[in-house]
């Protein structure tokens, strides 16, 4: 019964920070201003992240179940949606996000003693133990995890539903283990997200988003998400294997390396900004945005349920969990590629038909 308050009265806390926010958001400079690839109209209030965050730690607290988290967690987390803050309002560069998260990541380790100890048995040959690579490695992956989110905030209701995905296999996954506490307050934080989507999600009536998450909500779900994956993987008190984290994170993850990975093989910083995300590429093809959404959420649904049940139901090794997922990988990058080949063509025929 505590529990299902807590839920109600976030989801409604959520909305009224967000709706409270609002009318200073200018006075804040927490406004997006449209410029450029940015698609919306209107200037909007960039406070969603500000809004998810007031009313989680506020409820999470006020109910007492922050001792689900290590106090580590916390100062980190808040550490980065600080950061987050500034950035919309100032739009801080690559690097100063870079250090910040990277700090981040070492409070995660060395107070809050969550790392990679080893990246389980992903050739079949016994675990691969990280030894004093373990730190730059789980640097690399909490930058990874953080920026994967940060980069896949294109479009209205995208990131929220993205981070909703890993969020509830993990609460699922904690449950399952006995650990209501860590389930508890990840419930807390999905509901927070629900609440701000509920100003965020575009309409097929042409409603579009009435607040944006912003770099604060996007760096801090990000890092919960890089938090909770990490822990639950440990080796000391394993859950998950790491393999199956694959799953959970699957558009995120291959999006954002497939994008840096054609930026690279196209000769530019793979850290610059376009419009070949797969949110972008489904956009020229004609689908319109609530669709993507969908189109986006259900297929990160799916890698993760088939991730879940992968690891508590039919045991499949860690080395073909990582084959398989490779395997997706390639597949998505070369579906994407198919795509900006149509796209080229398409392009081609229209410049054909002006001429």
């Amino acid at each position: 019964m505590r529990y299902l308050l807590a839920v109600v009265v976030v989801f409604f806390a959520t909305i009224a920070a967000l709706k409270s926010l609002k009318p200073f958001a200018q006075a804040l400079s927490l406004q997006d201003i449209p410029r450029g690839r940015k698609q919306h109209k209107e200037p909007t209030p960039v406070i969603g992240g500000i809004g998810v965050v007031f009313a989680f730690i506020a409820v999470v607290f006020g109910f007492r179940y922050a001792s689900a988290l290590h106090p580590s967690f916390w100062v980190a987390a808040l550490f980065l949606f600080i950061v987050g803050v500034l950035d919309d309002m100032r739009e801080f560069s690559s690097k100063i996000k870079f250090i910040a998260q990277a700090m981040a990541a070492l409070l995660m380790m060395f107070w809050g003693h969550v790392r990679l100890v080893d990246l389980g048995n992903l050739f079949g040959y016994g675990d691969v133990a990280l030894g004093p690579w373990g730190v730059v490695i789980t640097i690399i992956g909490v930058m990874g995890v953080v920026n994967a989110f940060n980069m896949i905030d294109g479009i209205d209701g995208l990131c929220g539903t993205q981070s909703i995905v890993p969020l509830l296999v993990f609460a699922v996954v904690s449950m399952v283990e006995g650990n209501t506490a860590l389930a508890g307050v990840l419930v807390i934080l999905i509901v927070a997200i629900i609440g701000f989507l509920s100003l965020n999600l575009r309409t097929r009536d042409g409603r579009h988003a009435v607040v944006f998450l912003g770099d604060a909500g996007s760096l801090f779900l990000g890092f919960v998400i890089a938090w909770i994956s990490i822990q639950v993987s440990d080796s000391t008190n394993r859950i998950v294997k790491p393999a199956a984290v694959l799953w959970f994170l699957a558009i995120p993850l291959c999006d954002t390396v497939a994008v840096m990975l054609r930026r690279i093989l196209h000769k530019q910083s793979p850290f610059k900004a376009d419009r070949t995300h797969i949110h972008h590429v489904l956009q020229d093809l004609g689908f319109d945005v609530p669709v993507i959404v969908k189109i986006l959420f259900f297929a990160s649904l799916s890698f993760a349920v088939f991730g879940m049940v992968a690891i508590l139901m039919m045991h499949i090794p860690d080395s073909i969990l990582f084959c398989l997922f490779l395997l997706l990988f390639i597949t998505y990058y070369f579906v994407k590629h198919v795509m900006f080949v149509s796209l080229h063509k398409k392009s081609l025929k229209v410049i054909k038909t002006i001429y």
